[in-house]
C-alpha cells in the first residue's frame, strides 16, 4: 500500500511546494516471500543435517553392537573344551546368545569352524587349532553391513 501525504512547514503550517513523499508502512507480499524461502532454506538445511548425524550415529551404534556379538560368540566358544568344540555347539551358542537377547534380532550371526589339520597343506598335522570364523550382517540405513573375525581355538591339553 502506498499513502501520500503532504508536508506542512512546522512553524508556519502552510503547505510546502507541492512535494508528494511516498511513505511504505509494513511488508509487501515479495518482502513475506524472500523471508519464507529463506527461512525455508535454513529449516531445510538444518534438518538434513540432523538426519545425517542421527544415521551416523545409528551405523556407529549398529557398528559396535555388532562387535559385541562377534566377542561374545567367541568368548562362550572359548569356555567350551576343546573336543567339544564343533560346527553343532558353535551354532548352539550362537542360538542360545539369541534366546537370551545378548544378540538382538536384527543381527545375523554365522560361524564357520575348520581344523587346521583339515586346511590344503596341513592334512598332515595333530589336531591342535581350530580355527573359528564368525560373521554378522546387519543393516545400517539401506545398506547391508558384515562385520567378520576369525579366531584361533587352541587345543591346552585338556
Amino acid at each position: 500500500m502506498e499513502f501520500y501525504y503532504k508536508l506542512y512547514d512546522d512553524i508556519t503550517g502552510d503547505i510546502m511546494k507541492k512535494k508528494n513523499f511516498l511513505c511504505s508502512k509494513g511488508f509487501t507480499s515479495a518482502d513475506i516471500m524472500i523471508a519464507i524461502i529463506i527461512i525455508l532454506i535454513f529449516i531445510s538445511i538444518i534438518s538434513t543435517s540432523f538426519y545425517n548425524y542421527y544415521i551416523s550415529v545409528q551405523g556407529k551404534n549398529r557398528r559396535a553392537m555388532a562387535t559385541n556379538a562377534l566377542i561374545e560368540v567367541i568368548e562362550n566358544v572359548e569356555k567350551l573344551s576343546y573336543a567339544s568344540v564343533t560346527t553343532e555347539e558353535v551354532n548352539k551358542v550362537i542360538n542360545d546368545l539369541k534366546a537370551n537377547k545378548t544378540i538382538a534380532e536384527q543381527y545375523t550371526v554365522t560361524a564357520t569352524l575348520t581344523n587346521y589339520n583339515q586346511t590344503a597343506g596341513n592334512e598332515n598335522k595333530e589336531d591342535l587349532i581350530k580355527i573359528l570364523k564368525v560373521t554378522v550382517k546387519f543393516k545400517v540405513g539401506k545398506r547391508d553391513e558384515t562385520k567378520e573375525i576369525t579366531t584361533l581355538i587352541k587345543n591346552k591339553g585338556e
